[in-house]
C-alpha cells in the first residue's frame, strides 16, 4: 500500500489558501484588527455605532434535514407561527442576495453559510459562484448529509473553510441528529471532500468537524479525535452545549418582553425566546468528573494529529459553574453586535433574540447596520446582558 505524504501545515494551506484569493488577507487582517481594537472601540466611544461587520451569518434557509436534539432552532411540530424566517415559501431569491453581496463587497466580510441546512436551499450552488466571483471569503456550516453531492463543486470554487456537524460514533451520532444513517452518509461527505480537494490539488477548503457536546456524548469525546483524524479533518472542535432553563426562560421573556422592547426602541417577535427554541442540558454534578476525563483525554490524543479547539475556550475550573449554575457571574460581556449580525432565511436581520433590526430586501443592509434598533440594542448590551444570554458560544466567559 502507497505510503500517503504527509498533509501540508494550516499555516501553509492558509497562505496558499491567500495566495488564490488574494482579497482574503484583508478579511483575516480586518477580523484580526477588530478583535483587538476596533470593537473596544467602537463600544467605548460610538454610542451603539459600529464599523461594518468582519462577518455575516447567512441562514439561506430554515430548512433541515436532521432533528437535533439540542439544536435550538425550532424542532418540535407545529412549528412556531408569526415568524416568516421558517416559511419556505418566503426564502428570498437569489437576487436579493446577490444585491447583499454587491452592497458589502467594499468592506468584504467573511460570509458565514448556514441555517437550517444551507444546503438545501434551492439555489446554493449559484449563490456560492455570485459570491466566490466576488472574492468573498466563504465558510460553510453543515451536516454533511448531502456533502458528497457537491465536494467538487466546493474545492473547485475556492470555499475557504467547511465546518461539519458530527456528534459521536454511529449509534450516538444517529440518536442526537434523528436520523438512522445519518452518520454514514456525513462521513461519505467528509471522505468525499477530502478526496476532492487531494485530486484537484487545492489548500482548501479547510475542513473542521464540530461536535457538541451534550448528555448523549459525554462518554464519547476523546473518540472524536481519532475518528476526525482517520476523516481527514484539519480541525476538531469540541462545542459546549448551548442550554436553557424552563425558568430561566420565564424570566428572560418578562426582561425582554413586548413592553420592555417597546420602550427601549426595539423590535421584538414575541415571545424573544419561544417554547421549543431553547435546549435544556441534563449533565449533572455526577457527569462532570466523567466530562473533565474526557476533556483531558481530546487533548492528549490530538497532539501531532490535529488542531484541537474548544467554544467557547474555558479553562477546566469553569466547567462546573458553565453547567451547573445559569447565574454564575461570568463577565457581562458581549462583542458580537460589533462584528456581524445574522441575516434569516425571509431577509430579516435578526441580531439575536427575536429582535428585527429590518429587512434586506426592503432596505440597505448599511442603513440597517447602524440603524436606530440595532445602535439602541448595542448600547444595552454594552451595559448589560440578558438572561437569555446565560449561554450563548457569543459572549465572553473568562
Amino acid at each position: 500500500m502507497p505510503i500517503r505524504p504527509p498533509k501540508p501545515s494550516l499555516s501553509t494551506r492558509a497562505f496558499k489558501l491567500i495566495r488564490r484569493n488574494p482579497r482574503m488577507a484583508y478579511t483575516l487582517l480586518r477580523e484580526e484588527y477588530r478583535k483587538k481594537f476596533g470593537i473596544d472601540l467602537d463600544r467605548r466611544f460610538r454610542d451603539g455605532a459600529s464599523a461594518p461587520p468582519v462577518n455575516l451569518n447567512l441562514n439561506l434557509t430554515r430548512r433541515c434535514n436532521l432533528k437535533c436534539v439540542m439544536c435550538e432552532q425550532h424542532r418540535h411540530d407545529p412549528g412556531p407561527t408569526g415568524l416568516p424566517w421558517y416559511d419556505p415559501r418566503r426564502e428570498l431569491p437569489l437576487s436579493v442576495w446577490v444585491g447583499l453581496l454587491d452592497q458589502v463587497a467594499a468592506f468584504r466580510p467573511r460570509l458565514y453559510l448556514t441555517g437550517g441546512e444551507p444546503t438545501l436551499y434551492p439555489h446554493f450552488a449559484a449563490f456560492l459562484t455570485e459570491a466566490k466571483q466576488r472574492g468573498f471569503v466563504v465558510h460553510l456550516q453543515t451536516n454533511g448529509i448531502l456533502l458528497d453531492r457537491l465536494a467538487d463543486s466546493l474545492v473547485a470554487q475556492g470555499v475557504e473553510m467547511v465546518t461539519v456537524s458530527l456528534d459521536g460514533p454511529f449509534e450516538v451520532h444517529d440518536a442526537i441528529r434523528g436520523q438512522e444513517g445519518a452518520f454514514r452518509k456525513t462521513c461519505e461527505g467528509i471522505k468525499t471532500l477530502v478526496a476532492a480537494r487531494d485530486r484537484q490539488r487545492s489548500p482548501g477548503p479547510i475542513i473542521l468537524v464540530n461536535c457538541v457536546i451534550s448528555k448523549a456524548s459525554l462518554s464519547t469525546l476523546e473518540l472524536m479525535v481519532p475518528l476526525a483524524h482517520e476523516l481527514g479533518a484539519d480541525i476538531l472542535q469540541l462545542q459546549h452545549t448551548i442550554f436553557n432553563t424552563a425558568a430561566n426562560v420565564q424570566s428572560h421573556n418578562r426582561a425582554l418582553s413586548p413592553e420592555v422592547a417597546a420602550q427601549e426602541g426595539l423590535d421584538l417577535a414575541p415571545p424573544s425566546i419561544p417554547e421549543g427554541e431553547y435546549y435544556e442540558s441534563g449533565i449533572t454534578p455526577a457527569d462532570l468528573p466523567g466530562l473533565l476525563n474526557q476533556l483531558r483525554q481530546a487533548r492528549r490524543l490530538a497532539k501531532g494529529r490535529l488542531k484541537l479547539l474548544f467554544l467557547p475556550n474555558l479553562p477546566l475550573d469553569l466547567l462546573e459553574p458553565y453547567y451547573l449554575d445559569l447565574t454564575h457571574p461570568f463577565p457581562q460581556v458581549c462583542k458580537a453586535l460589533w462584528k456581524g449580525c445574522r441575516i434569516l432565511a425571509d431577509g430579516t436581520v435578526s441580531p439575536c433574540l427575536h429582535l428585527v433590526a429590518g429587512d434586506i430586501a426592503a432596505q440597505p443592509f448599511t442603513e440597517i447596520w447602524n440603524g436606530p434598533r440595532m445602535r439602541r440594542f448595542r448600547q444595552i448590551i454594552a451595559r448589560r446582558l440578558f438572561p437569555g444570554c446565560a449561554r450563548c458560544c457569543a459572549r465572553s466567559f473568562t
